[in-house]
């Protein structure tokens, strides 16, 4: 999902060429725009095998740069595998000016000071939400400091640094420094004050990120149980279309809270007073004299300040910041052990490795220690034998994030789709975008009915199947639904212009949903419903114009609407032009080449956009032909293995791989989008891409020269690829077990039962 509110750069895109190129920061690697061929300036490095602990090469600072639209947007502070709390830093400029899209995770790396630590925030998405409770510790206190820019802290990249499971900083100026670190429900922070510091710890209710806006709010301090609790409710871009999010919160401070104070509207009260309101918040004094370093910690809620308290007692109760750190880090470090590398230096190796951590943030956890929740629809239950998650940016997670998660760590995938299903029961649908307690509909389609569908065909079905099927089939048939103008859909086969907007991308997005939906039904032995589903999947069809030789918006009448530009955002396309939608129907490759004239006429069309995209400068719109910081033509680079053509698609993902990653701030190229991106590199690494909604694995010559994937059920996936070089491609025979793939591709269920997947120059 991209940054909706740079709408100036929508209007550049749709009319005019890019302006000032932004230089590709792939490091010693070089693009032959001939032939998209990816060729080394110096010598490959020699092979570097991973070794424990495999959290060394993750680096959280990745992805948090970038410009305009390729901006990362990704979390940089600690957190456990999709836990609730999310601690980290706000950041913004000297003035305080955070602009809106570059801030999605509160986190921007070209900023220079800090305006409070958050709680709560996401991943690598394109729309600012979240960003309750701030907390910052400061040398002195005054009405000026209740306000995020009265406090701003400024603060270097040399002075700081960010691990799976700690984030530290020591602020310019008053060196202060600030450690971070969590557990699933509760933030710890250790705040050291220099010698004879006026050190004070402010707990902000009205801190915000920008477009979020704090509605309502309350502190309490009671210092006989050394406790502060509070509860904050906000509306962000996102939240607001679900009435806004409410959390709930308890603090505890090892220095105690005898002179705690609080404020209202930048009023202080040194009483201590209980205060409700947008603009509260709690100011602890902390005695340097007596010590200089100081414990907090925050347990979280979605449910009420019981549960918050309770959480809290149950992670953190003895306020040990080392035991959670080494905690946290014990925690990870089989999780990224799922996937031992052999890489072309340390570079590929943290580009690896931070790749699958990013993939391991969101969703977030929304029930508590018991398993009580907050649903969709505002009712507090508990769940039994299972862990409620929501922020589930479904129309980006289901291309890739859900089938690495079903493929690799199942006991998570398991419980995202039991999430969904408690959700569709409370709403009579799958959501497709759920924030927090409630359901945004996001984006467009029936993403959540195509995602649990991929899940089942990935064989992950601990999970109650009819009552799901139960629930897709209404969304899919018959009201209520979660597909916007089902009514036109199925009486016409497409979704019209006259409809509203991105109806093009509507048609697309529900016919690929039914072609999942039809292997699952067929599965299931609903032959009619499968029989229906299969029929409507080919409804992409119907808006193939052969004149304008793309699959664009059609009128009521049947009329297609005419194109004003292939590489212009048009309103029947959801964020993208024609040459991005061009490729829209992942599951019915075949069915898509015969629509256009074939094979070689599509794998020509195929040649033309990678050239002109290989051709084309990058700037800080969105790309102009392929886009791969969005999602809709991801799965491009991997069409030509469909067609037999492994050399050709390893030609495309090399370039991929080696212009739009790096290592560094601007190292994702986009949004992350939830994992999203960061899946495609990891699939992308290994040389195997699933396309989701389908049994079938596509292969490309991979970047690592070994690996070993844990696979759901235990079996081992191993990749060899001796003379990859890291960045180019490699025209490759790909053998399976030793036979030579006389197609490079393979069932699902043929990789999850392991084995040698090997590349090698014919």
């Amino acid at each position: 999902m991209r940054p909706r509110l740079l709408l100036a750069f929508v209007a550049l895109a749709a009319c005019s060429d890019p302006t000032p190129a932004v230089t590709d920061a792939v490091a010693d690697a070089r693009v032959d725009a001939s032939d998209g061929t990816v060729v080394e300036d110096v010598t490959p490095e020699a092979p570097v095998r991973a070794t424990a602990p495999l959290i060394r090469y993750v680096d959280p600072l990745i992805g948090t740069g970038g410009e305009g639209f390729g901006t990362g947007s990704a979390f940089p502070g600690p957190q456990r595998p999709f836990a609730l709390a999310r601690p980290g830093p706000d950041t913004t400029n000297a003035q305080g000016a955070a602009v809106n899209y570059a801030h999605c995770a509160g986190y921007a790396h070209f900023d220079t000071h800090i305006a409070g630590f958050s709680q709560l925030h996401m991943h690598g998405t394109g729309v600012v939400d979240y960003g309750m409770l701030g907390f910052m510790p400061t040398a002195g206190m005054s009405a000026a400091k209740t306000t995020q820019r009265g406090r701003l802290a400024p603060f270097r990249h040399a002075r700081e640094r960010a691990r799976v499971a700690s984030y530290d900083v020591t602020f310019d100026g008053s060196e202060i420094r600030t450690e971070v670190t969590a557990t699933d429900h509760v933030s710890l922070y250790r705040v050291s004050f220099p010698a004879g510091s006026d050190g004070h710890l402010l707990f902000d209710v009205g801190h915000a990120l920008p477009d979020v806006t704090v509605t309502d709010g309350a502190v309490e301090v009671d210092a006989m149980r050394n406790e502060l609790r509070g509860r904050v409710r906000i509306e962000g871009p996102y939240s607001n279309r679900a009435g806004g999010v409410t959390a709930y919160w308890v603090a505890r401070v090892s220095s105690g809270l005898a002179r705690a104070g609080t404020w209202r509207d930048g009023a202080l009260d040194a009483s201590g007073a209980a205060k409700t309101g947008a603009a509260v918040g709690v100011y602890v004094p902390v005695d340097t004299a007596m010590a200089r370093t100081v414990t907090v910690a925050i347990g979280l809620s979605l449910s009420d300040v019981d549960h918050a308290r309770a959480n809290l007692d149950a992670e953190a109760m003895d306020l040990d910041f080392d035991r959670v750190r080494r905690e946290g880090e014990a925690l990870w470090e089989p999780l990224l052990a799922r996937v031992q590398a052999e890489a072309r230096g340390e570079r590929a190796l943290r580009m690896l490795y931070t790749a699958v951590y990013h993939t391991l943030l969101m969703p977030t956890l929304v029930s508590d220690v018991d398993g009580t929740y907050r649903g969709v629809d505002g009712m507090v239950r508990r769940a039994e034998g299972q862990r409620l998650y929501s922020d589930l940016s479904l129309w980006d997670t289901f291309r890739t994030e859900h089938p690495w998660l079903a493929t690799v760590y199942p006991e998570y995938q398991r419980d995202f789709v039991r999430s969904l299903i408690v959700m569709g029961d409370a709403v009579g649908y799958f959501p497709r975008w759920p924030l927090g307690s409630g359901e945004t509909g996001g984006m467009l389609g029936d993403c959540g009915a195509l995602m649990v569908a991929d899940t089942w065909i990935r064989g992950v079905r601990d999970w109650d199947v009819p009552r799901a099927w139960t629930i897709a089939r209404r969304s899919a048939f018959e009201m209520p639904t979660r597909r916007d103008n089902l009514t036109d859909y199925l009486s016409l086969g497409y979704t019209p212009v006259e409809s509203g907007g991105a109806s093009a991308s509507k048609t697309l997005e529900y016919a690929y949903a039914d072609g999942a939906l039809a292997t699952m039904a067929r599965g299931l032995g609903h032959g009619a419903d499968a029989d229906t589903l299969a029929m409507r999947a080919g409804n992409y069809r119907r808006l193939w114009d052969p004149s304008q030789r793309f699959l664009v918006g059609r009128n009521r009448d049947g009329s297609f609407a005419t194109l004003s530009g292939a590489t212009n955002w048009q309103p029947f396309y959801a964020e993208g032009a024609a040459w991005q939608y061009l490729w829209y129907a992942p599951h019915d490759l075949a069915g898509l080449a015969d629509t256009m004239g074939g094979r070689d006429t599509m794998l020509a069309r195929l040649d033309e956009m990678f050239e002109l995209s290989m051709a084309a400068p990058r700037t800080p719109l969105p790309d102009r032909y392929y886009w791969h910081g969005n999602e809709p033509d991801i799965h491009a680079p991997w069409i030509p293995s469909f067609f037999d053509d492994a050399a050709r698609a390893s030609r495309y993902v090399a370039w991929v791989r080696a212009t739009r990653y790096t290592d560094g701030p601007d190292g994702i190229p986009g949004n992350d989008d939830a994992g999203t991106m960061s899946a495609w590199y990891v699939f992308a690494a290994l040389g195997a891409f699933p396309i989701a909604g389908t049994d079938t694995w596509l292969f490309a010559a991979p970047s690592v020269t070994q690996a070993e994937v844990t696979l759901a059920g235990g079996a081992v996936l191993r990749v060899r690829a001796p003379e990859a070089d890291g960045n180019g491609a490699l025209p490759s025979r790909v053998q399976w077990n030793g036979e030579a793939l006389a197609r490079p591709r393979l069932t699902h269920d043929a990789l999850l039962r392991g084995g040698e997947l090997r590349f090698d120059r014919p």
